[in-house]
């Protein structure tokens, strides 16, 4: 059989050095493909970067090319207004009690026959010159209660930290009765330099289903209070007042009765039940700094609407809008206050934001048949003289609310 020659060390080591050099040049071909594919790649990263940010430029002048509607109140077109002080003529309300809501607002019949106020949205405020060509009283009356709901307060101006907020009803109580409740807010806001939103009750009657005031004047009291939100968008505060009260000391800022921290901290009724008999209680270590909503508790455990105040927070708008809520609002509740303490009851968040206080602090009571000079056996609810507010609650039912308004008025402090 035929033998293999050796091979020679020389052409041993020659064929070692062809393997090492073929390694070498594969290896460089190879990083100089990776090169080229990494390079390659990050072209088309960057051409894909460069085309997003092309496009979101594009979709960026387009969206400023597009006209969303601007965010309005119940009417579309608003009036605004240099001076934070916004009140009707009070002394429309005679006319406006003759007009009636059928003259004053469009009356829609179903083919079911049922009747309801609704509101025209796009209804556009009367003009100079429109309004210098009216010569019917009665009709001038009606265009200025119309376009009382579309004044807000000029962004640009300096914006109240605080706005007093009061619903009045021209059904209920004549010009005489009123002027003195509106000039109470004025008189203190000018003192300290403070908004004030003062609306007719009616204005908002097309915006709800049970169109009875009557029935329905404190279910209004969430949709006043942001409304006012909406007209006074950067003020802090909310002090809402109802038309059956009066601020008797006119030195006080809110700030300083009740708002300050530490005066706040030593009002706040901590972990007493949220309502009378309820198992709910009021946090005892409440943060006075987190508080969004501010209401009176009552000596026999019922939470005051009559005199409330709301942070413009997140907490503070959502309560409102939970309270507006058709879903809420048209529920049997036997009162507004009753809708009141189920939200706290049922929703540790708003109870978390929530500061129950002394009454006397913002929502004294006045009882008739108090001495209110009498400082014997003197309570923390009822009204006596140097109580920063009175409180008429129950005027209606014992028919004495001009009564009362009239023997407060003359003793208001300076």
């Amino acid at each position: 059989m035929a033998f293999k020659p050796k091979k020679k060390g020389g052409t041993e080591s020659s064929s070692f050095m062809e393997r090492i050099a073929k390694r070498l040049r594969t290896l460089l071909v190879d990083s100089r493909r990776k090169r080229t594919q990494v390079f390659s790649f990050g072209c088309i990263v960057v051409g894909l970067l460069v085309i997003y940010l092309m496009q979101g430029l594009v979709l960026h002048k387009n969206k400023q090319d597009s006209h969303y509607p601007q965010i309005h109140g119940h009417y579309t077109e608003e009036i605004s207004s240099t001076q934070p002080l916004i009140f009707p003529p009070i002394e429309h309300a005679d006319r406006l009690k003759q007009l009636n809501l059928r003259n004053l607002h469009m009356l829609r019949i179903d083919l079911d026959g049922n009747k309801k106020y609704v509101l025209k949205e796009d209804d556009k405020p009367t003009t100079d010159k429109e309004r210098k060509e009216i010569t019917d009283d009665f009709e001038l009356v009606k265009r200025e209660y119309l376009d009382h709901g579309k004044r807000v307060f000029s962004k640009g101006s300096d914006s109240p930290e605080v706005v007093v907020v009061t619903l009045v009803d021209f059904d209920q109580h004549d010009a005489d009765t009123l002027i003195p409740v509106v000039q109470n807010r004025v008189d203190y806001a000018q003192r300290h330099r403070y908004g004030v939103y003062v609306r007719w009750a009616q204005e908002f009657i097309p915006t709800i289903d049970d169109q009875d005031l009557t029935k329905s004047y404190e279910f209004l009291k969430p949709l006043m209070m942001r409304a006012a939100m909406h007209a006074f968008p950067k003020a802090k505060y909310f002090w809402f007042l109802d038309q059956h009260a009066l601020i008797m000391r006119m030195d006080l800022s809110l700030q300083a009765q009740l708002l300050d921290r530490k005066i706040l901290e030593l009002a706040v009724l901590k972990n007493v039940p949220v309502v009378k008999g309820s198992n709910i209680k009021s946090y005892n270590h409440f943060v006075p700094d987190q508080a969004e909503v501010i209401i009176p508790l009552t000596n026999d455990g019922q939470l005051d609407s009559n005199s409330f105040i709301v942070k413009a927070g997140l907490y503070g708008k959502a309560f409102m809008d939970y309270l507006g809520d058709p879903l809420v609002r048209d529920y049997s509740w036997p009162s507004f206050s009753a809708s009141i303490g189920h939200a706290l009851q049922w929703h540790p968040s708003f109870l978390a934001k929530a500061a129950l206080v002394v009454p006397r602090t913002i929502a004294s009571v006045y009882d008739p048949t108090k001495s209110i000079t009498e400082k014997a056996n003197i309570d923390d609810f009822h009204y006596t003289q140097g109580d920063f507010v009175a409180l008429f609650n129950g005027c209606q039912e014992r028919d004495s609310c001009a009564s009362n308004l009239g023997l407060l008025y003359p003793q208001i402090q300076k």
